[in-house]
């Protein structure tokens, strides 16, 4: 009888999806082969139910789906907005190696290095920064985590540090002695909850716990890393890349902390140190840093995911802010120290309309 063509017809079932079991593959049955010519399509049904129609939007629509809506007379989908970043207003004082905390709209830089060593400190308030309480003495090569209004910072330089500062969104004071001093270190949670991990001279795995007025030393990471950066709670907090010997080697290192213990994260796709940060320990933000200088990526518990890159690379930076809503400022793009501000916004869901454009 030679070869059997499919009616197209017997394929549309109730409602306008189309049976597939016994379309794509394998012998067909008698009753859905018509006669035994090459062209026995002779009419397709009509399809409804495929583009359902809304008098509006719908509440929930998921990535990919699409809908007529009545009330504009638009035919819509679910699409995706990219990620990006957008330029911020930029620092008084342009420095690198600097510490900062806080949001995209409540954020805190404090400290780093200009021409030389600096005290002051600046707060964001969305658009633009500026000046706050100054710091009790010029610090660099430090880390800081909190809130604009309740922030840490700890370690630091002109010499390795065992101090530590509080800021009540005024002024600063003094913190409790750390037991080691260091340099280059990365750190997370709050002013009362806070973690230091990290740093150098040498490079350190040690990491200590504050809780308000004392350091205590806790569990060691794996891998001793100094330029390393920190995310999310004393609980729940993230030790991303570094560098280690030999230097200035960057790695791609992420470890996980739960309060007590550390285990291995995902890796970076790049390899960096001396980088910027922000977010939770399931929804983290890295950018910038040694020898990746745009480079951003996501993490969402167990992987890295690349994103948009920084409009300007730089290295020796600061971030805060969280992976929907982050930002990075400061840093070492060349000389002299940068000013320059960026927002970061993530990826989202957003309804489109179809055009014929």
């Amino acid at each position: 009888m030679g070869i059997k063509t499919r009616n197209f017809a017997n394929n549309i079932l109730s409602g306008g999806t189309i049976d597939g079991t016994d379309f794509l593959s394998g012998t067909l049955p008698s009753s859905n082969i018509t006669n035994d010519s090459a062209a026995s399509v002779t009419s397709i049904p009509s399809i409804s139910n495929v583009v359902s129609s809304v008098a509006g939007d719908p509440p929930s629509p998921t990535l990919g789906d699409i809908w007529y809506n009545s009330s504009t007379n638009a035919l819509k989908f679910q699409g995706l907005t990219a990620a990006a970043w957008a330029t911020g207003g930029n620092l008084g004082t342009g420095r690198r190696l600097l510490a900062g905390c806080g949001t995209q709209t409540a954020g805190l830089a404090f400290g780093g290095y200009s021409t030389t060593h600096l005290n002051a400190v600046e707060e964001y308030g969305g658009t633009s920064w500026t000046a706050g309480g100054a710091l009790p003495a010029p610090t660099y090569e430090w880390s800081g985590n909190g809130t604009q209004t309740a922030a840490l910072g700890a370690g630091g330089i002109p010499v390795a540090s065992d101090t530590s500062v509080e800021y009540n969104g005024s002024s600063w004071s003094a913190g409790g002695t750390m037991n080691t001093a260091r340099r280059q270190t990365g750190s997370f949670g709050t002013q009362t909850a806070g973690v230091l991990v990290g740093g150098n001279t040498p490079t350190r795995a040690d990491v200590e716990e504050y809780n308000g007025s004392s350091w205590t030393s806790v569990t060691s990471m794996t891998n001793g890393r100094q330029q390393i950066s920190g995310i999310g709670l004393e609980s729940a907090g993230l030790a991303i890349c570094g560098s280690s010997p030999p230097l200035p080697t960057a790695g791609v290192t992420t470890e996980e902390y739960n309060g007590t213990s550390w285990t291995a994260g995902g890796n970076t796709n790049t390899s960096t140190s001396n980088l910027g940060s922000g977010g939770t320990q399931t929804a983290g933000l890295k950018f910038g840093g040694y020898s990746t200088l745009q480079a951003t990526e996501e993490y969402d518990g167990s992987i890295w995911s690349n994103s948009t890159n920084l409009s300007v690379g730089r290295q020796e930076l600061s971030g805060a802010g969280t992976q929907a809503a982050g930002i990075a400022f400061g840093g070492n793009p060349g000389s002299p120290p940068f000013n320059a501000t960026e927002e970061y916004t993530t990826s989202s869901n957003v309804v489109k309309t179809f055009t014929t454009d």
